[in-house]
């Protein structure tokens, strides 16, 4: 193992040629022994600290050297090397920070924090990006998104019609492959010595891997999935069901009768994947494969197009795939055409989506992972790159606030000889070698800060991304390019000092500087005010969220996961449960308010058949307890009965439904599809939030299965949810557990809460309310490490005016307000300018929720306390520490 390659290059910078080889030689012995010794990760941070100690050392030990301005003035120095000025230009930039501790220490850690931010929002932004991009085609493949139309209500989905991608690749000669993708949920499998329930069972056709890049360790791509009984898994799932990866025709058995053999294994798939899954199984052995209906969009279709083509030549075509395959399905199935359905005012649109704007650009229906938001990316960005103006504001506030103490300096260095640009030069250097330092710190911040970001950000971000070769050269580059920035306008204005006025040190009065540094620090904190309102107002959305009465009661309630149970166990299991007194009531049902399918058929009032008032509506198979037991109130009519056989032609709907139905008393009124399909309204539910509170309530229908009323169980009715009558959560949950081991002893026990499986629906709002608090924090800190300096600076250049204040009778809390009110004002004009910025963006991600908060006047007025507090708490340390000095001391030097 070879140490860090950039060390090496430093090393060869600041050590003589003739000891170059001695030294690196003997520190690569130390760093091999100390790799075997403590592992490569601290072996190669102690090289790092090795070359550095020696380039200090290197640097304190040379001969001394005068400043520019004084070297042609001396014979031998008349005519230095390049190499030479720079070396003495970082040789003073280091004393400079030497001798300044406290100031250096406030300046590198504030910029560090920027920089660290900046590179974790670096390593996320980066992430987000690389989806799906190590696919050797995805320049070519598409995803066919589906937009359709019934009674009105748009659907968008990510699936398409089940003969979509099969009749493309026939139909259009742009189209070279196509392959379909689909989930069913989860699965129980088994090996000779385990059995797990597994959800990353993914069915594909064969053509999967002409269109993908599935690097196959083992078995044929292209029969792989054309073999009956045939399963595909990754290497992580071979290891852990056989204990290695030379798995190929082991048999594993899905939910208890379906015996597999692995007729390929396959490389993991990236964790930067929309695609996510460890088993792949073969589509065309499904019910729903077998199906094939334009009118059944159950499965994702991706198409490999020919190198070359146009994808909106393609697109424009699809309007063919409608007249000729929609427009007769449309008649046969529901009795209509595609010309009156379009007439009044419904759809079917189809359209391609590039693999690589899946990930961030998709947010539909049947989606195969959850996606990320373009919006969070830029959002990162936008911050991030605040966090680092507030730290670069501050390198320059703090700078140009010691002009005072370099003013001599730059006098003495002019009346010597030097010019401008050897000044500009020097002070450049230390604001680079200041930024270096910032960069060594920030990685550290970044290693110990990667953890909880990856935990606020669910990522699974590695150090390594970051101090990988190119990487270390970008981080480099960039540093540098923050340190010229961060310099240039400090080392402008210090070289522009006259000498006469520098020695005669009357720099601090000059008006102009101090209004640049106030306006830097109204930047910082409209910056760090915008993020504190913003944290108030997601927060105070997210309690809404928790508190507002949603029509079901989600406490108490436990959902036990029975996949591919069996009608007797199912329906054993519940009434075993219900003899326990810690249960009150349960309930088996294939859908809970957590789990809405978004998908809805047109209903139609009675003798009512104009497309245009037809009610789009959503119908959930339930059991007779459902309402009893996930708290809803029946409104009108009645329940369904427990083996009332007549129930499975009822529906009890919402209060959505019945107003779109037009029924003001619709007990007893029906209900009817197109194709002839009735129902009888028994009973109004009152209205429930069934999606997320970004939606507004819809039309929906609960509809009693026949297996619910003596038929046989239907795979999709998979959750028994019990709501618990005690606070002993803890017995109640060993009491189902042992009932189901009873029943089902080689089944594993699954369950959730309701209340945490709708918390589950915001969890990205949930991050995001983490990371703007954590970014607001950090915000804060940097805007008041410089607002500390600034108070320090400040207080020292007028020890002179406090002393004789305090001499004249002041008192100190009069002082302490003397100093304290400068640096107050810029804290309001900051809190003025960011609040109607901060209501204009926090309106706007507001505006994605149906249900939400106003925006009070309350959150602006504590965010401006929080930040007057904030900056009074920094700016009183520094304004009593100088009210408190004793005044002989401050005037012994007039």
């Amino acid at each position: 193992m070879a140490p860090p390659s950039l060390a090496d290059y430093l090393l060869k910078l600041f050590c003589a040629p003739h000891r170059l080889e001695e030294v690196q030689g003997d520190l690569h012995e130390e760093f091999a022994w100390q790799v075997e010794r403590i592992g490569e990760r601290q072996a190669r941070w102690r090289y790092w600290r090795d070359v550095l100690g020696f380039v200090k050392l290197s640097i304190i030990k040379r001969k001394p050297t005068v400043a520019p301005g004084f070297l042609r003035h001396s014979g031998p120095y008349q005519n230095p090397s390049t190499t030479d000025m720079l070396r003495n230009y970082f040789k003073i930039a280091f004393r400079n920070l030497s001798q300044s501790k406290g100031y250096s220490a406030l300046t590198i850690f504030g910029l560090a924090l920027g920089l660290a931010v900046s590179l974790l929002s670096i390593l996320y932004v980066a992430d987000e990006l690389s989806y799906d991009r190590y696919h050797e085609k995805v320049d070519r493949i598409y995803r066919i998104n589906s937009d359709i139309s019934f009674s009105l209500k748009g659907i968008q989905t990510a699936r398409s019609p089940t003969p979509m991608g099969q009749t493309l690749k026939r139909d259009f000669p742009e189209v070279e492959e196509a392959t379909r993708l689909g989930k069913y949920g989860s699965h129980l499998v088994k090996s000779d010595h385990t059995i797990i329930r597994e959800n990353g069972v993914l069915y594909a056709d064969s053509t999967v891997f002409d269109v993908f890049t599935l690097p196959m360790l083992a078995g044929n791509p292209k029969k792989a999935l054309t073999e009956p009984q045939s399963v595909v898994i990754t290497a992580r799932t071979a290891t852990k069901y056989f204990g290695t990866t030379d798995a190929l025709n082991r048999v594993l058995v899905f939910d208890d009768n379906d015996v597999r053999r692995v007729t390929g294994v396959i490389e993991d798939l990236p964790a930067q994947s929309h695609v996510q899954g460890d088993f792949i199984l073969p589509l065309h052995e499904t019910k729903d494969a077998k199906v094939n209906k334009w009118g059944n969009h159950i499965f994702n279709t991706y198409v490999l197009l020919r190198p070359g083509t146009n994808p909106q030549l393609v697109e424009a075509k699809f309007e063919r795939i409608l007249q000729t395959y929609v427009d007769p399905a449309l008649q046969r199935f529901f009795n209509t055409t595609l010309a009156e359905t379009r007439k009044a005012g419904n759809y079917f649109n189809y359209s391609l989506m590039p693999l690589t704007r899946i990930h961030l650009y998709s947010d539909r229906d049947g989606e195969l992972s959850p996606n990320n938001s373009i919006e969070y990316v830029y959002l990162f960005l936008v911050i991030a790159l605040f966090i680092l103006l507030i730290a670069v504001f501050n390198f320059i506030n703090l700078t140009t606030a010691r002009s005072a103490k370099r003013a001599r300096e730059v006098g003495v260095r002019k009346v010597a000889g030097s010019t401008r640009a050897e000044l500009v030069l020097q002070f450049l250097s230390e604001s680079l070698l200041t930024t270096f330092f910032a960069l060594l710190v920030g990685i550290g911040l970044v290693y110990f800060l990667l953890p909880m970001f990856n935990t606020l950000a669910a990522k699974n971000l590695t150090f390594n991304q970051l101090i990988e070769a190119p990487s270390i050269l970008y981080l480099l580059a960039g540093s540098g390019a923050i340190g010229i920035l961060a310099g240039l306008y400090p080392a402008l204005y210090l070289s522009s000092f006259k000498p006469i006025t520098a020695l005669k040190g009357k720099l601090w009065v000059m008006p102009g500087r101090q209004s640049l540094r106030n306006y830097l620090v109204v930047f910082q904190f409209s910056l760090s005010v915008l993020l504190i309102i913003g944290t108030l107002l997601i927060n105070q959305q997210m309690q809404y969220i928790q508190t507002k009465k949603l029509g079901f009661n989600k406490e108490q309630v436990v959902v036990i996961n029975t996949a591919q149970s069996t009608e007797q166990e199912v329906t054993t299991f519940k009434h075993e449960v219900l003899r326990s007194p810690a249960i009150k009531t349960g309930t088996v049902s294939g859908f809970l308010p957590v789990t809405s399918n978004r998908w809805n058929d047109m209903w139609y009032a009675e003798n009512e058949t104009d497309q245009k008032q037809s009610v789009g509506m959503e119908e959930w198979q339930v059991d007779p307890d459902y309402i009893a037991t996930l708290g809803m109130q029946l409104l009108k009519g009645r329940n369904f009965t427990a083996g009332r056989l007549a129930d499975k032609q009822a529906v009890i709907i919402n209060e959505s439904a019945a107003k779109r139905f037009g029924y003001q008393n619709p007990v007893g009124k029906s209900i009817h599809l197109t194709g002839g399909e009735k129902l009888t309204i028994i009973g109004v539910v009152k209205d429930f939030h069934y999606e997320s509170l970004r939606n507004t309530i819809e039309p929906l229908g609960l509809v009693v299965d026949a297996s619910m009323l003596g038929g046989h169980i239907e795979p999709y009715l998979s959750a028994v949810s019990f709501r618990l009558n005690t606070t002993d959560v803890a017995s109640a949950l060993a009491t189902i557990e042992k009932t189901w081991k009873q029943i089902a002893p080689d089944r594993p026990f699954a369950y959730s809460f309701l209340n945490d499986d709708f918390d589950a629906m915001y969890r990205a709002e949930q991050r995001t309310e983490q990371l703007f608090m954590a970014f607001a924090v950090i915000a804060i800190l940097i805007a008041c490490l410089g607002l500390f300096g600034l108070s320090a600076f400040a207080a020292e250049q007028r020890q002179k005016e406090i002393g004789v204040r305090k001499v004249l009778g002041a008192s100190i809390p009069g002082i302490v307000a003397l100093l304290s009110k400068d640096f107050l004002k810029p804290v309001l004009i900051a809190i003025v300018i960011a609040s109607p910025i901060a209501w204009w963006a926090t309106h706007t991600w507001l505006q994605d929720f149906a249900y939400k908060v106003d925006i009070g006047w309350w959150v602006f007025a504590l965010a401006g306390i929080l930040s007057i507090g904030i900056a009074l708490l920094t700016v009183s340390f520094q304004s009593v520490k100088a009210a408190l000095m004793n005044p002989v001391k401050s005037l012994r030097n007039e």
